[in-house]
């Protein structure tokens, strides 16, 4: 093998070693050191710290579900009305002895 196969070889297995290390592999690395030195996986907070931040972010979520659901009841409603205006003109032009009000 020449110079410029040991260059190809070189170059091959830092691009492998590489993406290894920047990839899925190297995080999971990453997490295994930190947690064997005792740190979290998540921004340094405690566990219980974690646990409060996921409650706000599931009362939020909650809001947010509630607020489209108000608005999801209020379409309901007006495509009732709607409905029901279209079916009084309709039973109206069906029987033209009833009088239109002007």
């Amino acid at each position: 093998m020449g110079e410029s196969g040991f260059f190809a070889l070189f170059i091959a297995v830092g691009v492998i070693g590489g993406s290894l290390l920047l990839g899925p592999v190297g995080q999971a690395l990453g997490r295994l050191i930190g947690a064997k030195r005792g740190g979290d996986s998540k921004d340094g907070l405690s566990t219980g710290e974690m646990a409060a931040q996921r409650v706000v972010e599931l009362e939020a979520r909650v809001a947010e579900l509630e607020e489209q659901q108000s608005r999801v009841l209020e379409l309901e409603e007006r495509l009732d009305f709607a409905e029901r205006l279209l079916a009084s003109g309709e039973a109206r032009d069906a029987d033209p002895a009833t009088p239109t009000p002007r």
